[in-house]
């Protein structure tokens, strides 16, 4: 089966080329991408694969990189390092992909980044939010991220706990992941600016289908407020517990439980959740070039509407656009592609979504691009408005 579904990746990029009018993909330029595309986190590894297969074909149908098709090669590392270092090897020296996107998890993705920004290779983080991971201020020379950070959605949720929700007494629920322990620390000083320090504090591991004693120290310790720091699955098991306890307080949680699979299993139950995001939920009033986008989303991989374009296929759809213009201007050298990245400036991406770059900071975004969304009959909405 895990041979099958490398073919597959293979063959799904390979159609991609073809399909634009290429002769041949030998003359391909390749990227490279390594992702849970199975397993826990696979909503997140396929909404960034389906995002970057839709502006590769894009860009191919519009003539490719000066008449050279792109061609991604994607790995599933199923959230395991070891996997993600296998891959980022076989990517970066058997292939020879001018960049490289590595893992939308952190531990993976700091495990491949000791394969890829030793060899130079341009480094593309769309998807991880960890603050250890590109730091601001002191990234890797090849490391270049789109997306937000955990210490500015601490601060965005801590903000919201004190001022919108006013809580007293906090209970903070996390992963033992370096996602997990890099949120609880980013979480912390944004807490104590309010005079919030948590009354109770859980752990549990990814696959965990208990929260039985989790949740009922938060209970037990009286906290007025529950914060998570997990991935979907994990906190549709912590609200669907919450609900069988009847503790009834308000659930905050990072970005990662926009995936689908929050609301899928936590049905009701994650109802009223609000969660920190990289951009506006553009699901309940999207502008036209917003729709545009999410009807051809839906449509080319049968999604749900009511489950709309998570936050991950626009940020790697956008980084691929980002690098093809710099692809355009230098061509496949990786010390150029590097050097035209950082000197980009600003670029606009589909949604209208803006991010900077200089030489003296590579994360795109700023920390006011944070939103805080929320959970309403299924469908994520503007916390602000939909109250």
């Amino acid at each position: 089966m895990k041979k099958f579904k490398l073919v597959m990746s293979v063959l799904v990029t390979v159609g991609l080329v073809m399909s634009s009018g290429f002769a041949t993909a030998a003359d391909s330029i390749k990227i490279g991408m390594t992702g849970a595309l199975s397993g826990p986190g696979s909503d997140l590894g396929l909404d960034a694969l389906h995002g970057m297969e839709m502006a590769v074909k894009d860009i191919n149908n519009a003539g490719g990189i000066n008449g050279r098709p792109l061609e991604i090669i994607s790995r599933d590392d199923q959230y395991d390092p070891s996997k993600a270092v296998t891959f980022a090897n076989e990517l970066v020296f058997k292939h020879n992909v001018v960049a490289f996107f590595p893992s939308t998890a952190t531990t993976p993705d700091l495990a491949s980044e000791q394969v890829t920004l030793p060899a130079k290779v341009p480094t593309i983080i769309a998807g991880t939010t960890s603050d250890i991971v590109c730091p601001v201020g002191k990234f890797s020379p090849y490391a270049f991220r789109l997306a937000i950070l955990n210490s500015w959605q601490g601060q965005a949720l801590a903000t919201f706990a004190a001022n919108t929700i006013k809580a007293k007494k906090i209970a903070l629920l996390y992963d033992n992941t370096e996602y997990g322990k890099d949120g609880r620390e980013m979480l912390l000083p944004s807490l104590e600016k309010y005079g919030l320090k948590p009354v109770y504090e859980g752990t549990f591991s990814l696959g965990d289908l208990s929260m039985t004693a989790q949740v009922k120290g938060a209970k037990d310790a009286g906290a007025d407020c529950v914060i998570t720091w997990s991935l979907g699955a994990e906190v549709a098991r912590i609200v669907l517990e919450m609900k069988k306890q009847k503790y009834e307080v308000p659930v905050l949680g990072s970005e990662a439980i926009t995936m689908a699979d929050f609301r899928t299993l936590g049905g009701a139950a994650s109802d009223g959740t609000y969660i920190s995001d990289r951009m506006r939920a553009a699901y309940s009033d999207p502008n036209p070039q917003v729709k545009k986008f999410m009807d051809r989303y839906m449509e080319t991989y049968k999604k749900d509407p009511n489950m709309a374009v998570p936050s991950w296929t626009i940020t790697y759809y956008d980084a691929v656009m980002w690098l093809a213009q710099a692809l355009k201007k230098v061509g496949p050298d990786r010390a150029k592609i590097r050097d035209a990245l950082e000197s980009s400036g600003a670029f606009e991406g589909v949604t209208g979504i803006k991010y900077t770059f200089s030489a003296t900071e590579h994360n795109g975004r700023s920390p006011d691009a944070v939103r805080v969304v929320m959970v309403k009959n299924g469908r994520l909405v503007d916390a602000t408005v939909s109250k």
